[in-house]
């Protein structure tokens, strides 16, 4: 649910290229707008969180000498 709002002023040019972009995929400049500042600055975090995740499998992985659990594994990367 989207509970906070922002006015943003775009030049002529970028206004265009917005609308005409937001009508090819019929959705809306705001839509445009929050999924490229979501692709900016929470990627990093995602990618943060999944080199966690890839480093503590790996942590398991170099704990067991006999078998790997994959099970836990698996599910430990569910998580992520």
């Amino acid at each position: 649910m989207l509970t906070k709002r922002t006015n943003i002023l775009f030049d002529e040019n970028l206004w265009k290229t917005l609308t005409a972009e937001a009508g090819k995929r019929k959705t809306s400049v705001g839509k445009l707008v929050r999924e490229a500042v979501a692709k900016m600055y929470l990627q990093d975090e995602e990618l943060e969180e999944r080199r966690k995740a890839f480093a503590h499998i790996l942590k398991i992985r170099k704990v067991s000498k006999n078998r790997i659990d994959y099970k836990a594994l698996i599910n430990y990367g569910r998580k992520y």
